[in-house]
């Protein structure tokens, strides 16, 4: 390998593992605060959220890694432009058809990768999401009840509201009214626990008090206890549902449903936008003297909106039997990879500033 070729793979690998720590990061906040609003609402267990969060990781890779491979190669080709360092390649006899070859080896392994990613690891990431939420809920009979809020026990049975909850299954500031056709019963008790009687769950309550006939018409009942033993009504909870991403790529491959060939077509696609994302990277590195390096990543963002939108458009459509399955995803890369190679500009010509020292020729040739 020449010398040349480890300084391009070195700031291409450099400037892509930073791109993916920043997108990732990103990303890792926006499923964070998902989550956490997920589990205050009661619908999965608070122990296991950063679990979940790891398996969110291979879903989030095969979407953001088209645009790191666009902005990597941007950013590190942009570079060599910004610093003169490709005029003097150029100079030498590089032509940019070596700078193509460099740039698709580069992005190979990524494709490959992202393949693996797509065709197995997302499918297995999501069926092992819904197993580890599913366990957590049955192993845990207190994950349906959620601290600092009022909780409706099953078929109207009546509310439960605890200030807090610890992993001790201790209770503080307990507050429960229970409803049922012979009583209308209100505790309250300042501490309690959880505490497992006769195989089932039982709620111990210490040195509270208990309000009978609030709202029956009878007379009132007001008593003092120091403990307190109750079965609650059995805490039902709605395991998640099984996910369309969870069909492994072969049973895709098999199915003649709509929607799973259009999952499959999305999921070969992928792999292939890495290499369309990456050369046009390249061809979007290209920057004058006087464009900064950082000058077109406006422009290359909405370009990878554009081409992201479509194929979620074409997907869609897919499956709603509105496009060919025939044609699919493929032609939307074929068309920005014709883009990547077309060497022509995109500017209009009423948008190319005439050369400055020809005006001022031609200006003192009038004079």
């Amino acid at each position: 390998m020449r010398i040349l070729d480890k300084y391009l793979y070195k700031e291409l690998y450099s400037t892509f593992f930073a791109v993916l720590a920043v997108l990732l990061l990103i990303t890792f906040g926006t499923e964070a605060t998902k989550l956490l609003a997920i589990a205050v609402e009661g619908k999965i267990p608070a122990s296991i959220l950063f679990q979940v969060l790891l398996l969110k990781i291979p879903p989030a890779l095969e979407v953001i890694l088209p645009l790191v491979a666009l902005l990597s190669v941007m950013l590190a080709m942009g570079r060599l432009y910004q610093d003169q360092e490709m005029v003097v390649l150029n100079s030498c006899g590089i032509s940019p058809r070596y700078f193509q070859k460099r740039v698709l080896w580069f992005l190979l392994p990524l494709a490959v990768l992202t393949g693996w990613i797509s065709l197995v690891v997302t499918p297995w990431s999501f069926q092992q999401e819904r197993a580890l939420i599913s366990q957590a809920q049955a192993t845990s009979p207190l994950a349906a009840l959620v601290p600092g809020r009022f909780n409706q026990l099953p078929n109207s049975g009546g509310v439960f509201y605890a200030q807090s909850i610890s992993q001790d299954s201790e209770l503080e500031n307990v507050w429960i009214r229970l409803n049922n056709q012979e009583n209308d019963l209100l505790m309250i008790a300042p501490s309690g626990y959880f505490e497992v009687i006769d195989g089932r769950l039982a709620l111990v309550l210490l040195n509270g008090r208990s309000y009978q006939g609030l709202s029956t018409g009878q007379d009132l009942v007001v008593r003092r206890f120091e403990r307190f033993e109750g079965y609650l009504p059995e805490i039902q909870i709605t395991p998640p549902p099984k996910h369309r991403q969870e069909t492994e790529s072969i049973d895709l491959w098999q199915s003649e449903n709509l929607r799973e060939q259009a999952m499959l077509q999305w999921r070969i696609v992928m792999p292939m936008s890495i290499i369309v994302m990456g050369l046009i990277g390249l061809k979007m590195s290209r920057t004058g003297p006087r464009e900064g390096r950082f000058a077109k990543v406006f422009y290359a963002l909405v370009l990878y909106v554009v081409y992201n939108q479509f194929l979620v458009t074409l997907n869609e459509s897919i499956g709603d039997g509105e496009w060919p399955v025939m044609v699919g995803l493929w032609l939307v890369p074929v068309v920005f990879l014709m883009f990547a190679f077309y060497q022509g500009s995109l500017k209009p010509k009423w948008l190319v500033l005439p050369n400055v020292r020809s005006l001022f020729k031609a200006r003192e040739k009038d004079l």
